[in-house]
């Protein structure tokens, strides 16, 4: 390992020059394309750093010290990448130069796209943010947190260069709504740069690293189900054929009719090569079923999973081969419906989560649960995904492994509830279990720019025409949603 030491993105060490950090990155890493470098400010004693990331190593990976980069980011990207968790391990592509991690490999793979620069924190963050969609790896250890940040002027060029140009006009409008000052000048300068991008062969990068250990394919499975018996007897029959079967499979039946029965009885008239635990309850609703049967799980490994998908024999072969691959505690498979396609095609940090295909561990589970808050209405997967990157892990996507969602036109979980402002004459916008979601889970800035392009979406479908009054009635509206998202 390589240990480079800079201030002001000029090399300090001796036989560096005071070159630029990024140059001599370049430098090296064509003479040593095997080469690891820790690159940290100098003064600096990297060793908790170096001995924090041993198990995160490798060609995939760029991962850097704590910082909060800026926090304007907020008004244009709405993902869980910006509200970072600055206790824990994190998964971001935002980057501190006060101490980070790369591999030869990947800076071989960018240099071409990226030129020669003195200013290493737009460099680094500008690496991260094109090459992490394509399946780098990015996170932020909670070491060492600093304050350096990019000026407004480069927070309007980075827009620009790496988001659809017309989040510069979006950020200049929450600079001016919110915040009520105008850059224009930044906005301005801006629209000259040029997107940037990174075509490169990831798969290069993508190689398992020697020191990942093996895992036991010990799992349980959970499924919530509703009104749906024959789907879910697709579902056994296609776990009984898998080349690597579950220990048991943890079903949760639903029925809030108080004199209803089970409608699978045919669990009892087959032999099935698990075992399978039937719970019948009388109360509906997928996050206290979920809940309910993964406090009902042993096993190391536990599967989420619907009652209306189908699936390869040798799918949960390639799910533990997977997490051998990338040392996921949390992989998530491609859960296609009908004609759709699947074009990523290498393993990335997922911005979401699903709880109809995942594989969690259970180092995972126990500190996570499905938010009751959000039952009956929507957000419930997306916020225990937050749970778990809060919980210091990452959801890794697995495209390559593909479950088919049949989306059964029966049963299942979203029969109609009457919630609390269905009465109310001005429905709230958004619903209040999407605020309760943001206000709980995103930035000050995300949940303002969500709401500037909701209420430009919403116009004029809110009742009127005219600007003034349909702000007038789009302010009303989301107090009414804060208003009940806080009660829930």
């Amino acid at each position: 390992m390589i240990f480079l030491e800079h201030h002001n993105g000029k090399v300090t060490t001796n036989d560096g020059n005071k070159k630029s950090l990024v140059a001599l990155l370049y430098e090296w890493a064509k003479k040593d394309p095997k080469a690891e470098f820790v690159v940290h400010a100098a003064g600096l004693d990297p060793t908790e750093f170096t001995e924090a990331i041993k198990n995160k190593r490798g060609k995939n990976s760029l991962i850097s010290s704590a910082t909060a980069l800026h926090p304007d980011f907020g008004y244009v990207e709405d993902t869980p990448f910006i509200k970072v968790n600055p206790a824990v391990t994190y998964p971001t592509w935002k980057k501190s130069t006060t101490c980070f991690y790369i591999h030869a490999a990947l800076v071989n793979q960018v240099c071409d796209s990226f030129s020669n620069t003195d200013n290493l924190l737009y460099w680094l963050n500008s690496v991260a943010k094109t090459v992490r969609p394509q399946g780098v790896f990015c996170y932020q250890l909670p070491l060492y947190f600093s304050e350096e940040k990019l000026t407004t002027t480069q927070v309007y060029r980075f827009v620009k260069q790496h988001y659809k140009r017309r989040w510069t006009l979006i950020l200049l409008l929450c600079h001016l709504i919110y915040e009520r000052r105008f850059p224009l000048f930044a906005f301005a300068k801006a629209q000259f740069s040029k997107k940037r991008e990174a075509i490169f062969d990831i798969g290069i990068l993508q190689e398992t690293p020697a020191f990942f250990a093996n895992v036991d394919p010990i799992y349980e499975v959970i499924i919530p189900t509703m009104g749906r018996p024959d789907y879910l007897h697709d579902v056994l029959n296609d776990f009984s054929n898998q080349n690597c079967l579950p220990k048991r499979i943890i079903i949760i039946e639903q029925n809030e009719d108080p004199d209803s029965q089970t409608d699978l009885s045919f669990l009892g008239h087959q032999e099935w090569p698990f075992q399978i635990v039937h719970q019948f309850i009388y109360q509906t609703g997928a996050c206290h079923a979920r809940n309910l049967a993964i406090a009902m799980t042993t096993a190391p490994w536990v599967m989420f999973f619907d009652d209306d998908a189908r699936f390869n024999e040798d799918t949960f072969e390639r799910i533990f081969s997977a997490i051998r691959d990338t040392n996921a505690k949390v992989l998530n498979t491609a859960y296609l419906q009908g004609s759709d396609r699947e074009n990523q095609k290498t393993y990335k940090q997922w911005e979401s989560f699903g709880s109809g295909c995942s594989m969690v561990h259970r180092d995972v589970f126990t500190k996570c649960s499905f938010d009751r808050a959000l039952e009956h209405g929507y957000g419930e997967d997306s916020d225990y995904g937050m749970q778990i990157r809060n919980a210091g892990y990452d959801v890794i996507y697995a495209p390559q492994i593909q479950i088919k969602h049949l989306k059964a036109p029966v049963g299942g979980f979203r029969k109609p509830v009457k919630m609390p402002w269905v009465n109310e004459p001005l429905s709230p916008r958004p619903s209040p279990q999407i605020m309760y979601y943001r206000l709980k889970n995103t930035t000050v800035e995300q949940l303002r720019g969500y709401k500037l392009i909701l209420g430009i979406k919403l116009f004029p479908h809110i009742g009127s025409k005219n600007p003034l009054r349909h702000i007038k009635i789009f302010k009303k509206a989301w107090a009414l949603s804060l208003q009940y998202a806080r009660g829930l």
